[in-house]
């Protein structure tokens, strides 16, 4: 049960992350732009919250809420960087054609 709760946090917690950089205006992912206006923030939310719960029940209050503060920043420090790379790689198809 440790394990799957532990995927669980990481998992939703990477989600979050990946979310929420969707959401925002300048993310290099869709080509089609950020999601629509309203509640574009609620999934992201909604998979931090579960994150934090799962967390909450694997760890001391304290070390589940670094832990996830941790992770949170970590995934949301590399998803620009994908972005960019993917973004790049797509402009550099669209000029060779």
């Amino acid at each position: 049960m440790t394990l799957w709760l532990s995927l669980l946090a990481a998992l939703s917690g990477t989600a979050a992350a990946v979310l929420f950089y969707l959401a925002s205006p300048q993310q290099q992912w869709r080509a089609a732009g950020s999601w629509p206006r309203r509640w574009r923030w609620w999934p992201g939310s909604l998979c931090a919250l579960l994150s934090l719960a799962s967390m909450m029940r694997l760890l001391a209050p304290k070390e589940a809420l670094f832990a996830w503060c941790v992770l949170l920043m970590f995934v949301a420090s590399i998803v620009p960087f994908l972005g960019a790379w993917r973004s790049h790689g797509r402009n550099s198809v669209e000029e060779s054609a």
